[in-house]
């Protein structure tokens, strides 16, 4: 098995002060760390304002903020750049085209990963909104179609990353749901935060954040 590409990725991303932190995918040697440590901080969880309650995902450990991605990329000799791979999203959003396949394609692996990899806790979408660090509403489909049952939410909590498909108009099959909302019960999916899940949400959503009536 080929031996993973170094590179920094997102660890956790944080609601109140620091936003995406940044870690590398892999061990390397202490002599190489050395390197770029003054570019790093060794969180604590006790180092975020509320604890890590506003925080999805890994915040503890060896972390650095986004301004500084690229001089350490620069002084590990990393290729796959956090540049690189944010302008080719850019560059396939500039092309109407190819910004709906890609758009499609992250669709089809987000439904792929949470359907076959998440888990389903019974949870309260209410408890999910008061407990979240950021939720995206995708084309502001939960925002019009929530009363008509309809709309899909990504939702951020320190307990990972939720995707939540309403499921509650006149036709749906409510023994499906798992989460109580006011209209009457969602599907909801549980994926533990990760780097690729986040960037593929980020895409897909257009990263909309939602803006609709008080979730709970």
């Amino acid at each position: 098995m080929a031996e993973e590409e170094l590179k920094l990725e997102t660890k956790c991303y944080d609601a109140n002060e620091y936003g995406y932190l940044y870690g590398l995918n892999q061990k390397i040697p202490d002599e190489e760390f050395e390197k770029v440590k003054p570019y790093f901080r060794k969180f604590k969880r006790m180092d975020f304002v509320e604890g890590n309650v506003q925080v999805t995902g890994r915040p503890e450990g060896w972390r650095c903020l986004e301004k500084d991605v690229a001089k350490v990329e620069e002084i590990l000799g990393i290729t796959n750049t956090l540049e690189k791979r944010q302008n080719k999203v850019k560059e396939a959003f500039a092309d109407p085209i190819k910004k709906s396949n890609l758009i499609d394609k992250s669709y089809e692996w987000l439904k792929l990963l949470f359907e076959r990899t998440g888990t389903r806790p019974e949870q309260d979408l209410s408890r999910l909104a008061v407990h979240s660090t950021k939720i995206y509403d995708p084309r502001d489909s939960y925002k019009n179609g929530a009363d008509d049952g309809e709309g899909e939410l990504f939702i951020y909590t320190p307990h990972g990353m939720w995707y939540i498909i309403n499921n509650s108009n006149e036709f749906a099959d409510k023994s499906l749901n798992n989460v109580k909302t006011a209209q009457g019960g969602a599907v909801g999916h549980r994926l533990m935060y990760d780097d690729l899940v986040d960037r593929l949400i980020r895409i897909y959503t257009e990263e909309n954040l939602y803006t609709g009536k008080d979730l709970y």
